[in-house]
């Protein structure tokens, strides 16, 4: 790598850590109980995620067009002041208000963020680098948001205020770092309101016409089972309702997840280690089935052993998203880049958006034996219908491949 390669790659790993660096990781539900219900959580969660999805994709086209820079610094700011509101809250309208806010700035800054260092590391499309250095930067933020996670948990039981202002100053810091970080791509000229808002809206559908196309089409039911699932688990309520289900308290909670990312550490080092031998296909299957199979294990009364469940999930999420983000970069076109980054988490956030609610009712009602049932139906059935449409599309270029030869 150049040197100016080097440097963003080291920017992009520092940027990696502080926004991983969520204290409130394994404690946020219970900080929440203490003024509101689990179904007033699912309902907040379902309003302010819906707030958030609707911005997801205007914030893509936005950022393509005036500046991914620019979107990811206000986004970044949005959320360290999303979850300071929360952090000083004390009844449902000021945690809601706060986590408005908050997903907001996720929107402004997911897809901006990657599209923004993908475009400047200048990576060739073929090479394997983007998914090497994106695994390094799992890798140490994931350590960082363990300790973070860890730490948390004890700060909870000390003043369950502190994890919230402490996972809010962490995002401050990854604002100064990602500042220096310059969109450089030529600016178009501006024109009337009318056409800007014009060339706006055919922005924003050129973005969702991409996963139209066969090259990324496949993909669309992987995204919103497996990668919807673990973003239920990661960001959303689901992790922690388990956690409740196999009788973690907040403490042990806060163990088993960090303990989870410890082994999801190892498991990344063996895939940046192995980086150009791993198929895609496989390793997607494999992530599929393993994500099934934790939900089935999740419908027994395991009790402890329910940490095997939290550790496949944190794991499956964790070594997919390179081999996810390597797709979507390579395969969208770079005007449009991060309007396509957007509409893929648009897609994976959607199910959680409709579904949040339903889960905070069901395990209020001791039903959540509902959703992990029907959502393992259908995950094998995205992967079924992933490797039907892999293995057709691989079958024509094949019999492509053999007439061209054939007519030559």
């Amino acid at each position: 790598m150049t040197e100016k390669q080097k440097w963003l790659a080291r920017r992009y790993v520092l940027y990696r850590i502080f926004t991983q660096m969520f204290f409130l990781g394994a404690v946020w539900l219970y900080f929440y109980r203490l003024f509101i219900t689990d179904q007033q959580v699912g309902l907040l969660d379902g309003m302010a995620f819906a707030i958030g999805l609707i911005a997801e994709v205007p914030s893509g086209a936005l950022a393509d067009k005036f500046g991914r820079d620019k979107m990811v610094r206000l986004g970044q700011m949005l959320l360290a002041g999303g979850i300071l509101i929360q952090a000083l809250g004390s009844s449902f309208m000021p945690l809601f208000i706060g986590q408005v806010i908050m997903m907001i700035g996720f929107s402004f800054t997911s897809g901006a963020d990657e599209a923004l260092f993908f475009e400047k590391m200048g990576f060739k499309r073929e090479s394997t680098h983007w998914r090497k250095l994106v695994t390094r930067g799992s890798q140490a933020a994931l350590t960082a948001g363990l300790i973070a996670t860890a730490v948390g948990g004890w700060l909870h039981t000390v003043n369950p205020r502190v994890p919230w202002l402490m996972t809010s100053a962490a995002f401050v810091i990854a604002t100064c770092l990602i500042w220096p970080v310059k969109d450089t791509r030529p600016r178009q000229g501006r024109g009337n309101f009318s056409e800007e808002t014009r060339d706006y809206l055919r922005d924003i559908k050129t973005g969702f016409a991409q996963f139209r196309l066969p090259t990324l089409s496949r993909y669309v039911p992987i995204i919103m089972t497996i990668q919807g699932l673990f973003y239920a688990s990661g960001y959303g309520l689901l992790r922690i309702v388990l956690l409740d289900r196999f009788t973690f308290s907040p403490f042990w909670g806060a163990i088993a997840v960090t303990g989870s990312g410890i082994i999801t550490v190892g498991v990344l080092a063996l895939t940046h280690k192995f980086a150009d031998r791993l198929s895609e296909k496989r390793i997607l299957v494999l992530i599929a089935l393993s994500a099934a199979s934790a939900l089935v294990l999740s419908l027994a009364d395991v009790g402890l052993w329910g940490f095997a469940v939290i550790a496949v999930l944190y794991i499956g999420e964790y070594v997919l998203q390179p081999f996810m983000s390597e797709i979507l970069n390579t395969h969208a076109p770079e005007k449009h880049r991060a309007t396509v980054l957007s509409v893929a988490s648009f897609l994976r956030m959607l199910p959680y958006v409709l579904l949040a609610p339903a889960i905070g009712f069901l395990n209020t009602n001791h039903k959540l034996h509902y959703f992990l049932s029907v959502w393992t139906l259908l995950i094998l059935a995205a992967v079924g219908l992933y490797v039907y449409r892999k293995h057709r599309d691989t079958t024509i270029k094949v019999d492509d491949v053999t007439k061209m030869e054939t007519v030559i």
